[in-house]
């Protein structure tokens, strides 16, 4: 007897406690940028200011990004600290902040079973869903999937189904990623002015189990691949002040050329009738999965909307795109794809139904 495929479904989104207009955060970034170089005495300051600002990721591509941080408190830039707080500082506020969020997500919310916290940005011991639920007469078993990148909801998701398909457990996934606590004003690179122009914080919660029949994602499968010959491409690694990113222009390139095999090894299904939802690593990302894929405008159009209103969650962008399909009215085959360091490819094949 076959097992009842594990569905994903309740989804849930906790929007951060401020917003900005795309270029208003730009010029804040570059602003930081402006008082570390001042107190460095880099020459040529304003020279280099303008060819940073041509990185940025433009508000034609993201509108509008939300974020948690105290803007002031945690880039206070000083001779001493010209990246701002240290990274303890920051880490302290993930924890309060994300104790808070956890409890908005589960005010009069059904308890799981099982627990998959998710996040890239934040790493503490007890985590912030095992404190809160420390005083709770019930609660979940709690797994952490932590420091795997952008693609982590993916494996978060093959988790909740061996979960949910082995132990016939509920299964709730919580992502809770804060990546506006790990700008560096000291770096004045390119790549910096990427990565610090794209990433946003986002928060969400879903469940995952063999026994919903409402509107769902049914999964049929989850795959992974590391690129050859690509470990330097993207990293995230721990610093003195925060976790630092690295972004090799290349990445798009690499993708594509591996994407073919990836895809069918993964699905032999044709492309032209089903939905993409493209983790939006970046604008060059989609451009190019879609022009070596030939996909429509339609079948990525749920990865640009979240891209362009949310801009990169991280762990969280991802879900965000589900739930904007499942939030639809459509029906069918959904090819999921999220990239991370390693320089690692995720996929998921998935069905929506009614």
């Amino acid at each position: 007897m076959m097992n009842t495929p594990t569905s994903l479904h309740s989804f849930k989104s906790i929007l951060p406690r401020f917003q900005g207009h795309q270029n208003e955060l730009i010029d804040w970034i570059l602003n930081l940028h402006s008082r570390s170089m001042d107190l460095a005495d880099i020459p040529d300051r304003d020279r280099l200011k303008n060819i940073l600002k041509r990185f940025c990721v433009s508000e034609k591509q993201i509108e509008k990004r939300f974020y948690e941080i105290d803007r002031d408190f945690i880039y206070q830039i000083s001779i001493n600290a010209l990246s701002g707080t240290d990274i303890g500082v920051r880490h302290e506020f993930y924890k309060q902040r994300c104790l808070e969020i956890v409890q908005e997500m589960y005010l009069n919310a059904e308890i799981p079973e099982h627990l998959i916290h998710v996040t890239c940005t934040g790493y503490l011991a007890p985590s912030s869903p095992q404190i809160y639920f420390s005083e709770k007469v019930k609660a979940p078993e709690v797994t952490h999937a932590y420091h795997m990148g952008c693609y982590a909801s993916l494996p978060a998701v093959r988790m909740a189904d061996a979960f949910a398909q082995a132990r016939k457990q509920q299964v709730d996934i919580v992502h809770t990623e804060m990546c506006s606590l790990h700008l560096d004003p000291a770096r004045h690179s390119p790549e910096q002015m990427v990565v610090q122009s794209l990433f946003a914080d986002g928060h969400i919660k879903y469940t995952a189990d063999s026994r919903f029949s409402g509107r769902r994602m049914e999964v049929l499968a989850v795959k992974e691949k590391i690129i050859p010959g690509s470990v330097d491409d993207m990293t995230w690694v721990p610093s003195p002040t925060s976790m630092q990113m690295t972004l090799s222009k290349e990445v798009p390139e690499k993708i594509r050329g591996h994407l073919p095999a990836f895809l069918r090894e993964m699905t032999q299904d044709p492309f032209k009738n089903v939905i993409f939802a493209i983790h939006p690593g970046g604008p060059k990302i989609i451009d190019s999965i879609q022009t070596y894929l030939e996909l429509s405008d339609e079948q990525v159009a749920f990865s640009r909307k979240v891209l362009k209103e949310r801009g990169n969650m991280s762990s969280a962008t991802l879900p965000h795109v589900w739930k904007n399909i499942l939030d639809s009215d459509y029906s069918g085959k959904v090819i999921s794809l999220a990239f991370g360091p390693g320089l690692t490819i995720f996929g998921g094949l998935f069905t929506v139904k009614s």
